[in-house]
Parts: C-alpha cells; structure tokens; sequence
C-alpha cells in the first residue's frame, strides 16, 4: 500500500482543512486551533493562523507529528482510512483494564465468538467474558483489536497570563502524560469552561491590577462534572496577594494549593489528590 501524501497545491486550503478537522474531531475549541498549533510548532501567532486557515505548506512530518500528538496513524489525518472505524470500548478481565476497538456482530453472523461480549452503561462500553454476563444484556462481538488502542489521557487546562509559564507548565504534564492545554487570558478560559472540555484545572490566582480569579474558579465548580482544581500562587510572600483571601478562596471553592515556582511532581500530585483519574495515560498498547 503506498503512504498517503499530503494534498499538494491545486487544492487551496484542503491541508488547512484537514488540520482543522483533525483539531475539531479532538475537542479542540475553533478559536483555539491557532494558539494549539503555534504552541505546538513554536510558531508565531500570525504564522499559526495562516496554517490553521489557508496554508498548504504542511510537510508529511508536520502531519506525521499531529497525528502522534492525537493518537491516530498518518493516513487517518489525511483521510485515507476513517478514523475510529469500530467503537472504543474497555477489555475488563479481573482486575485488567485495557482500551480496545470492538466491531459488533449482526444477529446472523457466524463468525463472531461468544467468548466475549460487550455491555453498554451510559453510552460506553465494556468488552468481558461471556460467563461474567450471564443472565444480562449485552452485545456479540464480531472482532476486537487491542494492538492499535490508545490510553485516553486526562485533559487539564492551565491558565496563566504569562505565557512562558502557562507554556512550561504544558510540557512539564505533558511529559507526564496528561492533555495539557494552556490559557493566556481569563475571558478565552470562562468561555470554553462551559463546553466540559477539560478533567482538571490549573488557575493562577493574580490577574493583571491585582485582580484575581475567583470568578474561573467559580465557573469551574459550577459545571455538572466534577473535575480537579489547583490554584496556583507566588505572589503571598511578597505581599502582592493576601493569603487569608488565597486560602479562603482554596476552602471554599475546594481547591488544591500549589505555590509558584511549581514543582511538576507537586503540581500533578494535587491534581491527582483532587480526583484527577491518571490510570489511563500508563496503558500501553499491546502488540
């Protein structure tokens, strides 16, 4: 089988396109995909909008790079094969749990195994023994890959105005595994709170004239989904921030408090204190 080129330059913006399709399908917010892609590429913002909107100088690389950031093969992203063809679903057997495709069998097909069956609980499903579904309803399975599954890893979005810090912070949990995306501005923060988009939360405390941040993180606690909180502050020692106002705002809005400069071991030690669900990011997949 040949490997997938990129669209070449007689389509205008299809390299933009697929870039964005790739971005959307991932929960990226649209009015994020330019700040994702500078951030990911060290670009400047001008020269990550025009990729995101109507470049076509996309390298295979380039494309090879977002697909490993997302967990999909280069021909997915460039739309040779459909991505997530079969359904996402847990292979639970005892106390094991490993992400898996699954491919459900029709009432007449022959093929399919009894061994495993799948069940489905609000919209997910896991894949176990048929013996351990005995007397309940559940679902034949046609074929199941574990080979190509990927661990989903936790998303948290960072939030700091300086953006060399907001940024060091990313890595540092990326490194760790996690879906980190960073947040320069308050305003861009409040809005996609709402969409759920986001397991754990990392806040700065001090907004520019020593306005703070308890509206985000009231926004945070207000959402249906519980996720982690963590709010960061450096400013206590140097009189800049009050502490009695820090640590009221920590009780009462039940957050984790971390002192700048953070220490990455620190930092994700709070998220997981507060409910953060890092079990997934160690799933390797098997061969």
């Amino acid at each position: 089988m040949s490997t997938p080129q990129p669209p070449d330059d007689e389509s205008h913006s299809q390299a933009a396109q697929l870039v964005r399709a790739l971005l959307e399908r991932h929960g990226i917010p649209k009015h994020r995909h330019s700040s994702f892609v500078g951030e990911l590429f060290g670009l400047s913002r001008a020269a990550a909008h025009q990729r995101v909107n109507k470049s076509t100088a996309w390298t295979v690389d380039e494309f090879q790079q977002l697909a490993d950031r997302f967990g999909e093969t280069l021909a997915e992203v460039l739309g040779a094969t459909t991505p997530h063809s079969g359904t996402d679903a847990v292979l639970r057997v005892g106390a094991l749990q490993i992400g898996c495709r699954v491919w459900f069998a029709s009432e007449t097909d022959d093929t399919s195994s009894d061994a495993l069956v799948a069940m489905e609980n609000a919209g997910s499903y896991v894949v176990m023994p048929a013996t351990a579904a005995v007397g309940q309803e559940s679902l034949r399975i046609a074929r199941l890959e574990v080979g190509h599954a990927k661990a989903v890893a936790p998303r948290v979005a960072v939030f700091d105005d300086e953006r060399d810090v907001a940024n060091a912070l990313c890595a540092h949990l990326r490194t760790m595994g996690i879906e980190a995306m960073a947040y320069y501005t308050a305003e861009d923060l409040l809005a996609d709170i709402p969409q759920g988009l986001f397991d754990g939360y990392v806040i700065d405390w001090l907004l520019p004239n020593k306005e703070t941040t308890v509206s985000l993180l009231a926004a945070v606690r207000h959402q249906p989904k519980r996720s982690a909180l963590v709010l960061l502050t450096g400013n206590t020692r140097n009189g800049s921030a009050d502490p009695a106002e820090v640590a009221a705002a920590a009780s009462n809005f039940k957050a984790q408090l971390v002192e700048k400069p953070v220490q990455p071991p620190f930092l994700l030690s709070a998220l997981v204190t507060d409910g953060l669900d890092v079990t997934g990011r160690a799933v390797a997949p098997l061969a």
